[in-house]
């Protein structure tokens, strides 16, 4: 019997733990700076020629900040939802991994290492992207009181993306940089890789990068 215990405790302590997620502190975002509103406002537009080029964990930092931060001392965040639910996730696709944005801590979790851009965004130019962000909806963050179908949910949740990518888009323009909104997206492999749950779901993705200057665009079809 002692012998039993004795190779049982050997096979427990042989099982190897479940990790905690691998958390990286961003450094803080620059929160003034740039072009005045008007003037981004005036530059906002749709970019795919991306130079394949990796953000500074700097501007990283502060693209996510003016896409999902917090901006006031009582945590709410840079854009509106209904009812302060915050049922938007962020999630940050780069040359080197997929990242789970936190806005209270300012910190990315390690979802996956590897390059998975193009699951992101399908189109050629999703996979060039610096970083591609895939907007998830939880749904499950709206209080049970809240007399709206599932349908009213999924509607909210599009409108508090389309905030959010809109000061990605001002943050662009006023960098020079390019940003591009697209549904095309990998629906069957993703949710796997996030890790997502019956009550969240898939909702756009919005492209992030350097510009490619026009004359290398050109010669990139020659």
């Amino acid at each position: 019997m002692k012998k039993f215990f004795a190779l049982l405790l050997v096979l427990i302590m042989s099982i190897p733990a479940f990790s905690e997620e691998e958390i990286i502190t961003l450094p803080e975002p620059a929160k003034t700076g740039g072009l005045p509103l008007m003037e981004a406002i005036s530059l906002r537009r749709s970019s795919a020629n991306y130079q394949d080029t990796e953000l500074t964990d700097k501007d990283l930092a502060t693209l996510l900040w003016a896409a999902a931060g917090i901006n006031r001392d009582d945590g709410k965040r840079v854009f509106p939802s209904a009812m302060n639910t915050q049922d938007i996730i962020i999630f940050a696709f780069t040359k080197s991994g997929v990242y789970r944005y936190n806005h209270e801590s300012n910190s990315l979790a390690v979802i996956e290492k590897g390059d998975y851009r193009n699951y992101a965004a399908v189109q050629p130019f999703g996979a060039k992207a610096a970083v591609n962000l895939v907007y998830v909806q939880d749904v499950s963050r709206w209080p049970e009181k809240v007399p709206a179908t599932l349908e009213q949910k999924k509607q909210a949740g599009f409108a508090h993306a389309g905030f959010s990518m809109q000061n990605v888009y001002l943050y662009a323009a006023s960098q020079g940089w390019g940003a591009r909104t697209v549904m095309s997206m990998n629906y069957e492999k993703l949710p796997e890789i996030l890790r997502l749950t019956e009550n969240q779901y898939l909702m756009l993705t919005i492209c992030f990068g350097v510009i490619m200057p026009p004359a290398l665009f050109l010669q990139s079809f020659l």
